[in-house]
């Protein structure tokens, strides 16, 4: 069976927020830089950006998945989000955070030609 560009695009999608997902569930802390803490979001747009430069479908899929993977925290908190210390990633596993993410899933599998169509 040969996948087309939107199915690749969407299993690299799917694998990536499974995996940040994962790194999320075993509390790695994301890297701070000067005491700023980055967010996946920041890697995210970065990765778009370079993909749009390199023209590569892989980079463009996993920059992708950073940014929905948060969108709907980022929707509901804010960019700057402050976690306490003592609960960190919190937000990730509220019920509206996971449906959030479920729905905007949902919607690139629907697009997913469309969306991949752009680089």
């Amino acid at each position: 069976m040969i996948m087309i560009n939107g199915d690749y695009f969407f299993v690299i999608v799917l694998g990536v927020v499974a995996g940040t997902r994962l790194f999320l569930l075993a509390n790695i802390p994301s890297p701070t830089i000067k005491g700023f803490r980055t967010r996946h979001y920041m890697t995210g747009m970065v990765l778009i950006i370079l993909s749009f430069l390199s023209n590569n479908l892989v980079i463009f899929a996993v920059g992708y998945a950073f940014i929905i993977d948060e969108l709907p925290l980022i929707i509901a908190r804010g960019p700057g989000h402050k976690e306490q210390y003592w609960k960190p990633g919190e937000d990730y596993w509220s019920r509206w955070c996971i449906v959030g993410v479920l729905i905007l899933i949902f919607l690139t599998y629907v697009f997913r030609g469309v969306i991949a169509g752009l680089i």
